[in-house]
């Protein structure tokens, strides 16, 4: 007889674990947050823990990449619905915004998507070292010309079904170099799954492996 986890434990145990990492104290519940136009209207999110809603940041024509440096948001750990980052120039990666950030639920969606990166001119990678689940709702990830760690990523392990993923238009992966963590040094450390025929390591970028269960 084999016995199921109930995917609701599951989330529970892995905000409780994330909230246990941060050193988050209590953080706040927020609502729905569209930060736009200036990066210093990130600091919305400091105290935030949960957000009960969407986060969209989206349309900083002005920002640099030193903008983003030191900012970061580890108090965050679950979106109740939607993530969507949208042409926020500069912005190389969500590895340090969001270090903490485990799971979007995808109670309500942006048209099917729970996850959407779309026109970042100069992302790198995604980096959200510590999502291991999107209840409900797609990827897409589209028009993102720099945007690499695409192929080490294997998004079965975040998402019940991958079908509906929408991932075109980034960078050429033959382009990117991806290397995780321990390649350099010839070992291999992040764990290995087949994807499209492809035997290889899982992770977010050189520094952090992808979390598997």
């Amino acid at each position: 007889m084999v016995v199921r986890a109930d995917p609701s434990a599951l989330l529970l145990l892995w905000v409780a674990a994330a909230l246990a990492l941060c050193h988050c104290g209590t953080g706040e519940i927020c609502p729905s947050k569209d930060i736009r136009n200036n990066v210093t209207n990130l600091r919305l999110l400091e105290n935030c823990t949960v957000i009960e809603g969407h986060l969209k940041i989206l349309l900083m024509f002005k920002t640099r990449a030193e903008d983003f440096q030191g900012l970061s948001f580890p108090r965050l750990v679950m979106i109740t619905d939607y993530l969507l980052v949208f042409r926020v120039y500069g912005l190389e990666s969500l590895s340090d915004l969001f270090p903490n950030l485990t799971v979007i639920r995808g109670n309500n969606l942006f048209f099917n998507y729970a996850l959407v990166i779309f026109e970042m001119l100069q992302l790198k990678e995604v980096g959200l070292h510590s999502l291991m689940n999107i209840t409900r709702g797609a990827v897409r990830m589209e028009k993102n010309p720099d945007l690499c760690y695409l192929s080490t990523l294997d998004w079965s392990k975040i998402l019940d079904s991958v079908e509906d993923n929408y991932i075109v238009a980034n960078k050429n992966e033959r382009e990117c170099g991806d290397i995780c963590p321990g390649t350099i040094a010839g070992k291999i450390t992040c764990f290995q799954t087949t994807i499209n025929g492809h035997f290889g390591e899982r992770c977010w970028n050189q520094d952090h492996c992808q979390r598997s269960e």
